[in-house]
């Protein structure tokens, strides 16, 4: 494998991580309305949650130091606020359940 395959194979973690914090954004700003079915969100938060742990997967088989620290610093400080706001969002919906 080349050097520049390499290169741009340890820097997916870091650009996965990026496109995924800007995807829980947009949900955030644009998936609204009073008639929404609260699953739609936490479908996709959930969805964007495993992308991160997958993320994280990637970025701790890195070779590089630098790199596998800021995968790991990253992905859980991003995972932990979307969990615990998908938490919040299941019990808003186990709230409005009839």
């Amino acid at each position: 494998m080349s050097q520049k395959q390499k290169n741009k194979k340890e820097f997916i973690s870091i650009s996965l991580t990026l496109v995924l914090f800007l995807a829980a954004i947009a949900v955030f700003l644009f998936v609204r309305g009073p008639n929404l079915n609260l699953w739609i969100p936490i479908s996709l938060y959930l969805l964007i949650d495993i992308g991160l742990l997958v993320s994280l997967l990637i970025g701790v088989q890195s070779n590089n130091k630098s790199i596998k620290l800021f995968s790991i610093l990253s992905n859980i400080t991003v995972m932990i606020p979307i969990s615990v706001w998908v938490y919040f969002l299941l019990l808003a919906n186990g709230i409005s359940e009839k």
